[in-house]
Formats: C-alpha cells, structure tokens, sequence
C-alpha cells in the first residue's frame, strides 16, 4: 500500500511540472524581473536602462502590456524620467522588455524612486511592483564622509576645499541638530583637497570617516577642536 502512495505522488509531481497538462490550464501570470533595481543616472547627465518582465505562457502571436508609474509610491520628478508606456512578448517567447530613461534632475543625495506596474487585464495575474531605486552615479572620483554624532551633533561642522582654497562643500555648527549620522560622496576631479572636521566644545565627535576607492584616508572622533587631512585623487 505505501508503494503505491508512493508511485501516485511521483505521478502527480511529474504532471504538474512537465506541463502534461495543455496550455489552458497554465495560469496566466506575468510579472517584472524583480520587485527592486538599482539605477544608476550619470552625473549631470541621463541614463537608460533595460527592463524585463516574464511570463507563464508562451503563445504563438505577439502580446502587449501597459507599463505606468504609481504617482503616489515615486519621489522621483515627473520630469525627469522617461517610461515605455507598454511592453510586448513576442511570439514564441515568454520574455519582454522595455527602456526607462532618467536624468540628473533633482535627484537628492539620498537618491529618488520611481514605481512601476502592470496594468491588470482581464484574465491576467500580475506581480508585484517593481521599485527602481534612482542614485547619481560619480564618473570622476568619488570620495564619502560617514559621520557618526555624539549627544551633542549639533556641535559639528566641516569643509572641502580644493588646491586654490575654495570651498567645494561645507556645514555650519547646527546643521545637524538632531541628527544620529550623516553620509555624504563627493564628485571630484583629479587633485589635491583639504578636510577639515570641526567640533564646537573642543571635544570632537562620536566617529567619522573619509574613504575614497575603499580606503579609508582618516577616521576617528577624539580630534579636540578640528582635525585636517589633505589628500590626493586620480582616476
């Protein structure tokens, strides 16, 4: 008797995964390649990238999607993206695709999304939304600033200055009241830049790092009242 439970259930599995059943009974589903994607846009410029949705079935004719944002989830500017309004399978294919394009435009340093999804038609499945997690992307060197604060964050402040001394970047004492951490990259060319990390009370911070390619170029909290680090970048 166990045999014969035994032999049923292989039966059973084979049918169901070897499509034994005809094409009618393939639920009709379709979905994006995936619920989230990174985006990268150039700085000050735009980029475009190549979507896939997939599908249950494979028919013989061509068949067509409609692809639209979801206003209300996307903090990315309506003017600044670019999406296909639709997306085809063709014939004997269960893959498609379509193109997003998005430029630099008021993408904060945080980065921007921009929510999609397909549109439901009678009889279809759809899957989930796909959230395209919008950051600037830096084609020269990029060098990050991690702060983490003490009780008092309100104390800190800092500036980038390149060769000739101008300030490229800067935060006054009180910028960060509040706050438990800051991150910040930095685009910069070729060159020679000073930091320098201030502190109010004289006592310095919690921690803080400046890394660039994976290195880190200085790090630490107990500096007093600054600390200053002059350092080297190429591509």
């Amino acid at each position: 008797m166990k045999k014969i439970t035994f032999l049923l259930i292989i039966s059973l599995s084979f049918f169901a995964f070897n499509g034994c059943a005809d094409d009618e009974e393939v639920i009709n589903y379709v979905s994006f390649e995936s619920t989230s994607y990174k985006f990268g846009v150039e700085l000050d410029g735009s980029s475009s990238n190549d979507i896939k949705i997939y599908a249950t079935k494979t028919t013989g004719a061509d068949r067509t999607y409609n692809i639209s944002v979801v206003t209300d989830m996307s903090s990315a500017d309506p003017a600044s993206y670019e999406v296909q309004s639709s997306v085809t399978i063709p014939a004997n294919s269960n893959v498609g695709m379509f193109t997003v394009k998005i430029s630099d435009l008021n993408i904060g340093e945080n980065g921007e999304t921009l929510v999609l999804k397909i549109e439901e038609q009678e009889g279809l499945f759809t899957g989930e939304k796909i959230v395209l997690n919008v950051k600037q992307v830096c084609p020269l060197n990029e060098v990050i600033l991690d702060i983490k604060f003490d009780d008092w964050p309100e104390e800190t402040g800092w500036e980038l200055l390149d060769s000739d001394g101008n300030v490229i970047d800067s935060a006054d004492f009180g910028s960060y009241a509040g706050e438990t951490e800051f991150s910040k990259a930095f685009c910069l060319q070729d060159g020679t830049y000073t930091f320098t990390i201030y502190d109010a009370y004289g006592d310095g911070t919690n921690y803080y790092k400046l890394s660039y390619n994976g290195t880190i170029l200085v790090e630490g909290g107990a500096f007093g009242s600054s600390e200053t680090t002059i350092f080297d970048v190429s591509m």
